[in-house]
């Protein structure tokens, strides 16, 4: 007879039957109900959960079994083959297609008998239930701790340390404020609220010599993920609202929301998996936290969707340049691939550019005709002025955008913050143990202080003109006020406006939103 073996662990460790130990029970099982002469095949997989169901071991056994070449699979324990009553069901079935018995030796069940079949069904169903048992047993946990405001341990985040008290004979984490780390924070929301985009403010750091706090430069990824966590936002009805959306689990009413309390989110990685990945905010559990937020949970929202619009995944209405208006929304009709902007030289050796369909640009067979891009801009820009300008409800869109897009931001708190930094340096000078070296260096840094707060007056100054020149917009027409555009805001502007625009050789289809 033709026998396989089964035996797995889902963790390389000490506790639990070892692999060898499972394979050797198998063993002196078929020899002790079956006798000796017979082939036998082990297929053995360590670190492997049984949740996973592309395991390359299992696979190759059952793979055997269809081929018919298999009597019996035997397993040291029902739920090393699998923990989901409805994948074993279906396990079960193909097995007695395929007419192979399978034995658990623990349980002592073989489904070549019909009592064997009962119990073993009735096994798996207890197996799973007490797989969902200890899952909400540790939901139940997550949801006692997040209620505290509990920091469960790990790294913390930039801008905090962790504080351990003592509770009822039990000591707990909570995150406390490190000041000077917590400036870096507020510096990297203030710059990416300026620019938009990771990597200028990444170079923005760099230049003013800001770095991590093992002294190393910031890196895009650490970016991203001080501008994506929680904790820094207040606990406000917006920030809530967003967190409901996405499906998450929030355990603080509306009435409990509160703007000096920062957020705590658990169940945030799948530590069951290789690197713990990042779940989906579905599964996330987000709580009030002990500490303060630094940025308004409208900011931060708008951030997140900043953020996503930049990124890879987000591949419909992607900024690709600063000087192609439809850049990113129009598309080809025949092979559906984007208009790509690519620049080129015209007959006056002046710069200009084209939208070809990026299939054509990487080789595939799209025959559709390129497109002027400056004609096609203005021509797509004057026919959504007019559109805008005779349709109110439109109108009154493009002014919502305008008003929740957090394209510039006020600049006294960032002044006010250089202008104390040089008064601490001011004091210093004065002081008479104060040697000349040091005197000399303390006069560079007031000079760099001085400097960067002309460049923030500068900025300021521009943002007032621009807040200046919204102020007046109920006064001026949408045409004067588009004209008073930069390229990057009338790009921001036509991605909220319009949906998709289509080139069919013959016009371009505008899709609204």
């Amino acid at each position: 007879m033709e026998f396989a073996i089964y035996s797995r662990k889902s963790k390389q460790t000490g506790k639990g039957a070892s692999i060898q130990y499972q394979i050797d029970c198998c063993k002196e099982y078929i020899i002790n109900h079956f006798g000796k002469e017979h082939n036998v095949h082990i297929f053995a997989e360590e670190g492997i959960s049984a949740k996973n169901r592309e395991r390359y071991q299992f696979q190759n056994m059952m793979l055997l079994a269809q081929q018919k070449k298999l009597d019996y699979i035997v397993c040291y324990r029902l739920d090393r083959i699998s923990r989901n009553v409805g994948d074993f069901a279906i396990l079960i079935q193909q097995l007695s297609l395929w007419d192979t018995a399978f034995i658990s030796v623990q349980e002592q069940f073989d489904t070549a008998t019909p009592t064997g079949r009962a119990m073993m069904y009735m096994a798996s169903v207890f197996a799973q239930l007490e797989r969902e048992t200890i899952a909400e047993r540790v939901k139940d946990n997550l949801f006692y701790l997040a209620k505290k405001g509990y920091w469960l341990g790990g790294t913390f985040p930039l801008g905090f340390v962790s504080e351990r008290v003592v509770q009822n004979e039990h000591s707990y984490c909570y995150l406390v404020e490190k000041q000077c780390e917590m400036n870096i924070v507020k510096k990297i929301y203030s710059l990416f609220l300026e620019y938009g985009t990771l990597s200028k403010v990444k170079r923005q750091l760099k230049n003013e010599n800001i770095s991590t706090r093992k002294g190393n430069e910031f890196s895009l990824t650490a970016l991203k993920e001080i501008l994506t966590n929680p904790v820094y936002c207040q606990a406000d009805t917006k920030v809530r609202n967003y967190f409901l959306e996405k499906g998450a689990e929030v355990t603080f009413t509306e009435k409990q929301c509160n703007n000096n309390c920062g957020l705590m989110v658990y169940n945030k990685r799948n530590y069951t998996k290789k690197s713990a990945p990042r779940q989906s905010i579905k599964y996330w559990i987000v709580a009030l936290g002990r500490h303060k937020g630094i940025i308004s949970g409208e900011k931060w929202v708008n951030i997140q969707y900043i953020l996503y619009r930049n990124s890879s995944q987000n591949t419909e209405h992607k900024t690709e340049n600063q000087y192609a208006l439809l850049s990113g929304i129009l598309y080809c009709d025949i092979c559906g691939e984007k208009m790509q902007a690519k620049k080129r030289r015209n007959y006056q050796k002046a710069m200009t550019f084209d939208y070809i369909c990026r299939g054509k640009l990487q080789g595939k067979c799209c025959t559709i005709q390129n497109l002027l891009g400056k004609q096609t801009d203005n021509s797509i820009e004057e026919t959504l002025l007019k559109y805008i300008e005779t349709n109110k409800n439109f109108y009154e869109i493009w002014k919502k955008w305008k008003s929740e897009y957090p394209y510039k931001k006020c600049y006294e708190k960032e002044i006010a913050y250089c202008q104390k930094q040089k008064q601490n340096y001011i004091d210093l000078v004065g002081n008479k143990y104060i040697s000349n070296e040091m005197i000399q260096e303390i006069n560079i840094k007031i000079e760099q202080l001085s400097k960067q707060q002309k460049i923030l007056q500068e900025k300021k100054f521009r943002y007032e003109k621009e807040q200046y020149t919204m102020q007046q917009y109920q006064y001026s027409t949408f045409r004067v006020l588009w004209q008073k555009m930069n390229i990057t805001q009338k790009q921001e502007a036509m991605r909220y406006l319009i949906k998709k625009a289509i080139w069919n050789e013959k016009e371009i289809k505008i899709l609204l939103k």
